[in-house]
């Protein structure tokens, strides 16, 4: 009997072992609706699954889905599930072969679409290194859906080769998304929805960019640009794996041409846009002069980031939602502000300094934050017009990629946004070193000029990990927080519905000329300023003389001219400031 019993208990070990390796990534669940959903299942081996949904821990009536792992898309399988119910808790259990799997989980269907109620999300991207506590601290908070801006994980340099152009290396990506460390919990509690940035994409549709500098003989900076153009297999591969191995929604257009979709959640609609895959990239941002060494900030015509496609698409999906509040889904930045920043760097693009332990020129910073919805003015100001004009309203955008972990009401960024990552990584004292260049342009600090929500960097020195949260409430507002990876709110804002705001907030116009030339550049005496005809100067615009070591001068805001006759020998930049953007010019003072 002794024996017996121990053989029982040896066998039930031996079944509970077995079971424990039947399912080995996922379950993720995806593609949610009110009454349907998508689960990634990857098995040992090719096997029958069943999946089994409850609104009860005893399964007393599942739901059941029987399906199977497939051998060619590396033994995993994307189930489809039917049947549910509106804005409920399922519980699920998975049989491989029959025999149960030690894991367990659950995921909540989305309300009725107009439904009006409390609803919790999280907003998370860049997942690089460190101790990945967020995903300790997101499991805590229990969002229904999270959205992942990108770079979940960094494959581009983690993993040997490309993982764009060798396949084998793209499906191995995706384990490693699927296992990261303290992120499995999470996984098996929240619906996931996600579109790749650069890191865990393709990088661009056409090309991809780096910048490196180097000093010669005489000690003067040269930028340059190295071109290395996508690969098309790497943009083939990156889209196969996306709709092979993500349990997410179906592309809005065609399945090779974008990641973008949409969807209704309750009072809400999502609109997650593809800005990585579409538009044309850095391709006709900059301008090099080799005869100055200049590199010229001018985005021609047809620069796009969307790609007129996808930009069509979600002006129409604005225009006709219904919802009390649609949300943009940006993998990138959207803060307007941010050309203010994106200039200036131009100016000094030959200037050389360490920002946040990194060593680059201005023209490095420019050309970093031109990744952003700030280097497209012509689409950017498009998409604010059209909303504006079309009085469309409770728009608010959800963002990742730049580190920061940070939000802003809409009166910088042009709309309310939370712009968040690293979840796992290094980063978020970007804002903070940022900020002193907006106060060396008298613009104060930056909760008065980028993000007035607050966040990490933004008058405090914390930069740890962390996620944006998200909570709606009915059709009367929205409340956005910055959570780092201690669990620690470090800002919070909210955001009242438009029928209860007294007023909106301005579009603020950009200018086609404000400023027509400054001469002579090189001067001992005086530099004159001549304003475009028709630009009238504002009380509010304020103009500055910047040197190479960050020392600011106020100069009279004028059509005429100032005096250089007290300053030192060296080059300055003049800054015009009228408001949404600033006009610089480099002068060269000489006695």
């Amino acid at each position: 009997m002794k024996h017996f019993i121990a053989f029982l208990i040896c066998f039930g070990y031996s079944l509970q072992f077995l079971s424990a390796q039947l399912v080995t990534h996922g379950p993720v669940v995806g593609g949610v609706t009110p009454i349907a959903a998508r689960m990634y299942v990857r098995t040992s081996s090719a096997a029958e699954v069943k999946v089994e949904l409850s609104a009860d821990t005893f399964f007393l009536s599942p739901v059941t889905v029987v399906d199977s792992t497939e051998a060619w898309r590396d033994t995993s399988i994307l189930i489809s599930i039917s049947g549910l119910t509106a804005n409920t808790v399922y519980n699920y259990r998975i049989f491989v072969n029959g025999v149960l799997d030690t894991l367990h989980g659950f995921f909540k269907t989305y309300p009725t679409v107009g439904q009006k109620g409390y609803y919790k999300w999280a907003v998370l991207s860049c997942q690089e290194f460190g101790t990945y506590n967020t995903f300790k601290a997101l499991y805590k908070r229990q969002p229904q859906l999270v959205l992942h801006t990108g770079d979940w994980t960094y494959p581009d340099y983690q993993l040997p080769g490309d993982h764009r152009t060798d396949w084998p290396t793209q499906q191995y990506s995706w384990l490693r998304k699927y296992t990261e460390k303290n992120m499995v919990p999470s996984i098996r509690s929240a619906v996931y929805d996600y579109v790749p940035d650069n890191h865990d994409g393709a990088e661009q549709r056409d090309n991809q960019y780096w910048i490196s500098y180097y000093l010669d003989s005489n000690g003067v900076v040269h930028n340059v640009a190295t071109v290395d153009p996508v690969p098309p297999l790497g943009l083939q591969n990156v889209f196969k794996g996306y709709y092979e191995y993500f349990p997410g929604y179906p592309s809005a257009v065609d399945s090779t041409k974008g990641m973008y979709h949409s969807y209704r959640y309750g009072n809400t609609e999502v609109f997650f846009l593809d800005g990585r895959h579409c538009g044309n990239g850095q391709d006709s941002t900059f301008r090099f002069d080799s005869v100055q060494n200049h590199w010229y900030f001018e985005p021609k015509p047809g620069q796009t980031l969307l790609g007129a496609t996808q930009l069509q698409w979600l002006k129409n999906g604005l225009a006709n939602s219904t919802a009390d509040w649609k949300f943009i889904i940006s993998g990138v930045m959207f803060n307007r502000n941010f050309r203010k920043v994106l200039q200036v760097s131009m100016g000094l693009q030959n200037l050389v300094f360490a920002l946040g332990g990194t060593n680059g020129t201005g023209f490095s910073l420019a050309h970093a934050l031109s990744n952003n919805w700030c280097a497209y003015p012509v689409e950017q100001d498009g998409l604010l017009d059209f909303i504006h004009s079309n009085a469309i309203k409770d728009v608010i955008v959800l963002s990742g990629h730049v580190h920061t972990n940070v939000m802003d009401n809409g009166s910088n960024a042009g709309l309310p946004e939370l712009n968040t990552g690293p979840a796992a990584g290094s980063g978020p004292e970007l804002t903070y070193y940022i900020d002193s260049v907006m106060q060396l342009l008298g613009q104060g600090t930056a909760i008065d000029s980028l993000w007035n929500g607050g966040g990490q960097g933004v008058n405090n020195k914390d930069f740890k990990s962390g996620f944006g949260m998200i909570e709606i409430f009915n059709s009367d507002s929205v409340v956005m927080q910055i959570v780092d990876e201690d669990d620690t709110t470090v800002s919070s804002m909210t955001i009242l519905h438009s029928s209860l705001q007294p007023l909106a907030i301005p579009v603020q116009k950009t200018e086609t000329c404000v400023v027509e030339k400054i001469y002579p550049n090189v001067s001992k005496d005086r530099i004159n300023v001549v304003l475009c005809e028709n630009y009238k100067p504002k009380n509010s615009d304020r103009t500055y003389l910047i040197d190479l070591s960050g020392r600011v001068l106020s100069v009279p805001v004028s059509g005429t001219s100032f005096s250089v006759r007290g300053l030192s020998a060296g080059n300055y930049l003049y800054v015009y400031d009228y408001g949404p953007e600033v006009k610089t010019f480099a002068i060269k003072v000489v006695h």
